[in-house]
């Protein structure tokens, strides 16, 4: 009995310096990791990494740096609530979703955990407000934007900025491709200018006018079956057809222009506190 006390001692002492070897042994591995990111050395971080299965974190921000985000998703998802990274590698998932322009799957990212520490509390309300206005969820950002404090720092500037965009999206005066189609069959051009392209809409108001006088005088000196009257007045059909189609297709264009714009500055304002408060 003596005797099996003491196996048992020894096999507890043996359990306890192996394990504490591994997690020395981690931790070494771990700073070399963090060395090589700072080195911005991905794919070196990638290689070492390819087939050790304990450093989904360290694989997913070299993919994250090197803007293959479906990857580092998938990185981030193995990461257990206990990892000491956790939150960070969910704020991490959610603006790679928003990259993508996948905003229900930001949303959820950014929804599925609960922040412990009051700095990131705002971040993830931050965070979510943007996702509302991407998503053009002007009452879900309202909601949010109540617990704007201004108090940190890293996004204090960032929530002004939201806060301009949100009143860019409501007072952006949203015009018709119907009502342009049908100035320009009025007056050629009117359309154009009306969906806010000016200049387009002058020089198609020349063209269409110089080719329809051109298609007059040939019908009345030459009449509608001289060859003359033929081309002119199938140029002229041509280009005021075109005019009406082309100032309802601005109105959409223009529309697209003022979205990307937008969302290019509302994605910028989010991912300045990422970099600021995970030097990320």
């Amino acid at each position: 009995m003596r005797y099996l006390k003491e196996w048992i001692c020894i096999g507890l002492v043996i359990g306890l310096g192996l394990a504490t070897m591994a997690q020395q042994t981690q931790s070494s591995d771990s700073l070399f990791l963090e060395y090589l990111l700072e080195k911005k050395a991905y794919n070196d971080v990638l290689n070492w990494t390819k087939y050790r299965k304990a450093f989904p974190y360290y694989r997913g921000l070299a993919y994250y740096n090197q803007l293959q985000l479906d990857s580092a998703i998938s990185c981030f998802r193995q990461l257990p609530v206990i990892h000491a990274h956790f939150e960070k590698a969910r704020f991490l998932e959610g603006i790679g979703h928003t990259f993508l322009k996948r905003y229900d799957k930001a949303q959820v990212a950014l929804t599925d955990f609960v922040p412990k520490d009051s700095l990131f509390i705002a971040l993830q309300n931050f965070q979510l407000a943007g996702v509302a206005l991407l998503k053009r969820d002007t009452a879900g950002f309202v909601r949010r934007q109540k617990s704007f404090t201004g108090h940190y720092f890293a996004f204090s500037q960032e929530e002004d900025n939201l806060e301009k965009n949100y009143r860019q999206i409501r007072t952006h005066r949203r015009k018709s491709p119907w009502v342009a189609g049908m100035m320009s069959v009025v007056i050629p051009g009117s359309g154009k200018i009306y969906a806010g392209k000016t200049g387009q809409g002058i020089i198609t108001f020349i063209q269409n006018v110089a080719l329809g006088v051109q298609a007059y005088e040939a019908y009345r000196r030459d009449g509608w079956k001289s060859p003359r009257f033929l081309i002119y007045g199938g140029l002229f059909s041509f280009f005021y057809v075109g005019n009406v189609w082309g100032s309802a297709l601005s109105v959409h264009v223009r529309r697209q222009e003022f979205n990307d714009k937008v969302n290019e500055q509302i994605l910028f304002n989010m991912q300045i506190p990422i970099r600021t408060v995970f030097n990320q």
